[in-house]
C-alpha cells in the first residue's frame, strides 16, 4: 500500500473503474490501482479530486488528506473508521488524571530523548566533545523522573531541544557553494532559513500520519497528555509525534544536506507571514516561552523560507522511503514499516486509556 501525493497546480485525481488517474487536463500523470493505495494527499489549492472518487475512497476508507502549499493541515475525509464511543469517553476522562497524565508524559519525553541521544551517538562518533555532550543528555533524561509538574517537564523538554538542536547544527555540512544554510536555532514557524524549513515540512508530514494513526485507531486526535490543549490542536497527535521526530524527519534532513541531496537553490523565499492569508491561525508548535520571545509582532514580518515545488517532490519521496522502510517492533517481536508502528503506538495508547494496560511505552532505537 501507498501514499498517492498531489502537488503539481491544476492536476486532478480521477476514477476510470478501479484505477486512480492523475490528470493535467487530458493528459495522464499517473494510472494507479485503487486498491493499491491507502490514502491520498492534496497539496494546494490548486489541486483537486472528483466527487465520484472521493466517494469512491471513502467506501474503501482511504483517507483524503488536504494541505496547503507548506505542507500545513487543513482537513480530511474518510468514512467511518470506527465506532469505539467508549474509547474517546474514556480519554477524556483519562486526560483529567494528573498522575496518570503526568506518567504518559515522562513516558513520551524520556523516549524523544532517548532517539536524540541516540543520533547524536550515531553522528558525533569520535568527535571531541561527544563524551561530554552525552553525558549532559543523560542528566536530561534522569531530569524528566523528578519533575513535578507537567509545566516543569515541558520546560525541561524545551531545555533538552535548544541544547539538541544546537548538536545537530554541528553535523551539517555546509553547501557546495562555500555559503551557509543559516541554521542558528530552530524556528518553529515560519520557517526562516533551510533547515528549519526541511524540518517544519518533515514534521508536518509525520504530523499528518500520527492524526491518520489516531483516527485509524479510535482516538480522538485531539486530547492528548503531554501538550497543553488549545483550539485546533491535534495533541494526542503531537503526543505520538514526539517519539518519532529524531528518528524519522531529523535522520532524513540531516541524510538529506550531507550526502548532498539538497542545495541552497532548492529554496525560495515567501512573502512577509503577515501577508499570508493564514497568518491568523494559531501556531500549535512553537513553545509558548519561543512565542514571547519572538514576539508577534517580529513573526509575522519575517519573509519565511520554503521549498520549491520540485524539491518538495524530492523531499517527499525521500519521507515515504523513510516510513515505509521495515524495522523491528519489540512489542509484537516482528519487522514492520514505521508506518505501521505509528499505528500500532496509537493502538498501545488506546490500551492504556481502557485501563488494559498499565505502562505506555514509546518506540525508541539504539
Amino acid at each position: 500500500m501507498s501514499t498517492l501525493y498531489v502537488t503539481e497546480i491544476g492536476v486532478q485525481v480521477h476514477k476510470e473503474g478501479q484505477r486512480l488517474l492523475v490528470k493535467k487536463g487530458r493528459e495522464v500523470l499517473q494510472d494507479i490501482p485503487m486498491i493499491k493505495v491507502d490514502r491520498v494527499i492534496l497539496m494546494g489549492k490548486g489541486t483537486s479530486i472528483t466527487t465520484p472518487t472521493l466517494y469512491a475512497l471513502t467506501n474503501r476508507k482511504v483517507g483524503v488528506f488536504y494541505l496547503n502549499s507548506t505542507g500545513r493541515f487543513i482537513l480530511r475525509t474518510v468514512g467511518n473508521e470506527h465506532r469505539h464511543s467508549q474509547l474517546r469517553q474514556a480519554q477524556t476522562r483519562a486526560c483529567d488524571k494528573a498522575e496518570l497524565c503526568m506518567s504518559v508524559a515522562q513516558s513520551i519525553v524520556r523516549g524523544k530523548l532517548t532517539n536524540q541521544r541516540v543520533l547524536v551517538q550515531r553522528h558525533a562518533e569520535g568527535a571531541t566533545w561527544a563524551r561530554r555532550a552525552l553525558v549532559q543528555m543523560d542528566a536530561m533524561r534522569r531530569q524528566v523522573d523528578g519533575v513535578q509538574n507537567l509545566d516543569e517537564l515541558r520546560g525541561c523538554e524545551g531545555l533538552a531541544a535548544k541544547e539538541y538542536f544546537q548538536l545537530m547544527r554541528q553535523f551539517l555540512r555546509p553547501p557546495r557553494d562555500g555559503r551557509t544554510w543559516g541554521f542558528e536555532r530552530r524556528a518553529y514557524y515560519p520557517p526562516t532559513d533551510p533547515i528549519n524549513a526541511l524540518l517544519s515540512f518533515g514534521y508536518t508530514l509525520l504530523l499528518n500520519d500520527l492524526v491518520a494513526a489516531c483516527q485509524l485507531s479510535g482516538l480522538d486526535p485531539d486530547i492528548g497528555f503531554f501538550h497543553a490543549m488549545g483550539y485546533n490542536k491535534p495533541c494526542m497527535a503531537l503526543d505520538l509525534e514526539e517519539e518519532f521526530r529524531t528518528i524519522i524527519v531529523d535522520s532524513i534532513v540531516l541524510t538529506a544536506i550531507n550526502r548532498p541531496l539538497f542545495e541552497l537553490s532548492d529554496f525560495e523565499i515567501g512573502q512577509p507571514w503577515k501577508n499570508r492569508a493564514d497568518n491568523d491561525k494559531p501556531d500549535h508548535t512553537m513553545p509558548p516561552s519561543l512565542l514571547k520571545e519572538h514576539g508577534e509582532e517580529n513573526r509575522k514580518n519575517i519573509r519565511p523560507i520554503f521549498l520549491k515545488e520540485a524539491s518538495r517532490k524530492k523531499f517527499i519521496s525521500l519521507y515515504e522511503n523513510r516510513v515505509n522502510e521495515q524495522v523491528y517492533y519489540p512489542a509484537t517481536g516482528e519487522q514492520t514499516s514505521y508506518r505501521r508502528i505509528f499505528e500500532l503506538q496509537a493502538h498501545a495508547m488506546a490500551r492504556l486509556i481502557l485501563g488494559e494496560s498499565t505502562d505506555y511505552i514509546p518506540f525508541t532505537v539504539r
